[in-house]
């Protein structure tokens, strides 16, 4: 009998730890210029950070009317291969920014997302 619960019991537990590895996806650690926050116009860069490696992404930056001031489509960053990062084009003004990114996990899932900031001379 003990063996009979403990036989019914594997493959549950299988589920469960199997399940959780599955639903296991990285998430946005930190951003740059931060979510919602106000940066000179003289930044370079903008970077999104993952809480674990990705495969590969994109990231690009828009000012008003969807003005594209980032060079390119950026991508995974070669020194830090848990960030996307994307150059900025120097002829930024002041006004409000969407950095909009997309990332491959190591699992193969595709997430995306967006965020906004503000640029000050």
């Amino acid at each position: 009998m003990r063996r009979l619960a403990l036989l019914a019991a594997v493959p549950a537990v299988t589920l469960a730890v199997t399940a959780g590895t599955a639903l296991a996806h990285t998430e946005v650690k930190s951003t740059s210029p931060a979510k919602g926050s106000t940066a000179k116009t003289s930044i370079t860069t903008v970077t999104v950070t993952f809480t674990e490696a990705i495969r590969s992404g994109t990231l690009r930056v828009t000012g008003a009317g969807g003005t594209v001031v980032s060079v390119g489509s950026g991508g995974r960053d070669p020194r830090k291969i848990s960030r996307l990062r994307v150059p900025l084009k120097s002829s930024k003004r002041a006004g409000r920014y969407t950095a909009r990114w997309t990332a491959v996990a190591p699992d193969g899932h595709r997430q995306h997302g967006s965020f906004k900031f503000k640029l000050r001379t």
